[in-house]
């Protein structure tokens, strides 16, 4: 499945997820991003056309041929929101071990960050 918008895959049962997903619609209202549940088929067909671990906990950006996770598909989300968001690329002199230890962390405990953990995306 070749992608012409970029493609994100985001946890469809998770409530947190869903806010940035959200988050991302309301900068890029033109469709510009395809938005699907690790859990859906094309999701999971997706993961294994990229060759991504199936039980990766984390969003996946696929753009250009090429499945980004952890901190570098949250970099290259920012590079696709543009103007200010540019401005926290200088983040990405953090080396990628530490980046991601960061991200694990957060996703780690995501489904603390809200009361209501049903997800309204699907």
């Amino acid at each position: 499945m070749s992608a012409v918008n970029p493609i994100l895959l985001f946890d469809g049962e998770c409530k947190f997820c869903s806010f940035w997903v959200q988050f991302i619609k309301k900068r890029k209202p033109k469709n510009q991003f395809q938005f699907l549940p690790l859990q859906s088929e094309t999701g999971k067909e997706l993961l294994h056309e990229y060759k991504v671990n199936p039980s990766i906990d984390s969003v996946v950006f696929i753009w250009k041929e090429k499945a980004h996770i952890k901190s570098n598909a949250a970099f290259q989300i920012l590079i696709q929101l543009g103007g200010f968001w540019n401005l926290l690329l200088v983040f990405w002199l953090i080396p990628r071990p530490i980046r991601d230890w960061m991200y694990d962390l957060v996703a780690r405990n995501r489904h603390r960050f809200v009361k209501n953990n049903n997800c309204e995306i699907h």
